[in-house]
């Protein structure tokens, strides 16, 4: 495979331009990363959201290393224009892809790997590189990944939410959105998110609150109450 070594100016220059001449996708991947919408890679992502390019950006994401405070805050007016943001649990490749260019390196979108770090890249556009790179993705590492939502930077206030709706037992929780309505444990859902349920009806698909009291909760369709609910309705 044609891979061109490059040092850490060249990998820096080669990701911006990477970026800056897409013209259809763009995937980052990078397990850490402090990407704002007005930092050096910010902008350009900003500008190529605004060209309808689709980004997505893969980061870590597990028990061990949880989302900073305020990360998706910081990135939301990227994630307004329509970035995708992705978590993957033990993360640590850095791979930097347009529909033409591959950039498989050691450099983290982090301003200190920017400034402070001896960084190495290798750089492609041959096509059997970039069919290599897309297996390996799709492999190992699509299919781990999971959508990261704005509400999951912020676990205080999904646990303080939790708490509040308890008080109201008399109501069901949507599984998903949190939203308040009837309890039905057949049918855990509110409207809007038991039609994206159905369009794949998993019914082990785990998503976020119990549907009794409204703690965070990794529940499914098969099992929408947390042990404590399952136990005091048993």
């Amino acid at each position: 495979m044609d891979f061109k070594i490059l040092n850490t100016e060249d990998t820096i220059g080669r990701l911006i331009d990477l970026i800056r001449d897409s013209k259809q996708r763009v995937t980052l991947v990078s397990p850490y990363m402090t990407l704002g919408a007005e930092d050096r890679v910010g902008r350009v992502v900003r500008e190529a959201l605004a060209r309808k390019v689709r980004v997505a950006l893969v980061i870590r994401k597990d028990e061990q290393t949880p989302l900073k405070d305020g990360l998706v805050e910081t990135m939301r007016p990227l994630v307004e224009m329509g970035l995708k943001l992705f978590g993957v649990p033990g993360l640590h490749a850095k791979i930097y892809r347009s529909e033409s260019t591959v950039l498989v390196t050691s450099l983290n979108l982090l301003s200190s790997s920017f400034l402070n770090t001896i960084e190495i890249g290798l750089w492609s556009q041959a096509p059997q590189a970039l069919q290599a790179i897309d297996a390996f993705f799709k492999r190992e590492i699509a299919a781990l990944a999971k959508a990261v939502e704005v509400h999951d930077a912020e676990p205080a206030q999904k646990a303080r939410a939790g708490r509040e709706r308890k008080a109201r037992k008399e109501q069901g929780y949507c599984i998903r959105c949190g939203d308040e309505i009837a309890f039905n444990p057949t049918r855990p859902y509110c409207r809007t998110d038991y039609e994206e349920w159905a369009e794949w009806e998993n019914e082990d698909y785990e998503d976020e609150y119990c549907h009794r009291c409204g703690d965070p909760f990794p529940a499914t369709m098969a099992k929408p109450l947390c042990g404590t609910c399952y136990r005091a309705l048993a």
